[in-house]
């Protein structure tokens, strides 16, 4: 064999080892990161069933696992989170009225902060929830009115709200106030 025949067999033969190592790399580190998740959740999981929590939804965050939970009366809602990297906890709870047509827990984390709203009266009329502050608001769609079955949970995510008077409304398809409630823990 020639020179340049042996030369061009061990070159391909390191290109072929670099994009395995490669993909490799890549498999390890989504499974990794799915793992991460993965085991946040039954972190998540544990934390709920050790303190008699039950949850109303857990979803998977950009860099965190969030649950909205309740206890066995729903006399308290909390929301907690768990990073998916340091594993650390962060909860929040909040005692429900009775009267009212939905309670809200708030949560803050760094920047953002989530608000989960437990819908009590007439949840299926609820298509957005609608925050509305000093300096704008903004509109969450919650139920599709042509589905005929609804939620009465949902988390809104968003960032950190500045100071300020501001108030959680729940709208109809026609986006008229049914209730809306002052924003304060």
């Amino acid at each position: 064999m020639s020179k340049r025949i042996i030369l061009l067999t061990i070159v391909s033969g390191l290109i072929i080892v670099a994009i395995a190592v490669g993909v490799g790399l890549y498999t390890y580190t989504n499974i990794q990161n799915g793992n991460s998740y993965e085991n946040a959740e039954k972190e998540m999981n544990r934390y709920m069933t050790m303190n008699d929590w039950y949850t109303f939804q857990i979803h998977n965050m950009e860099q965190s696992v969030l649950s909205f939970y309740t206890n066995e009366d729903r006399s308290v809602i909390g929301l907690a989170e768990i990073d998916v990297e340091t594993g650390n906890l962060g909860s929040v709870t909040k005692q429900t009225e009775p009267n009212q047509p939905f309670d809200f827990v708030t949560l803050q984390v760094e920047n953002k902060e989530y608000i989960g709203v437990h819908l009590k009266e007439r949840p299926e009329d609820v298509v957005y929830l609608r925050l509305n502050g000093d300096d704008g608001s903004k509109d969450f769609p919650v139920n599709d009115p042509e589905i005929e079955s609804y939620t009465m949970t949902y988390v809104i995510e968003t960032t950190k709200r500045p100071d300020g008077v501001w108030s959680l409304e729940t709208l109809n398809a026609n986006k008229q106030v049914i209730h809306s409630s002052e924003l304060t823990e």
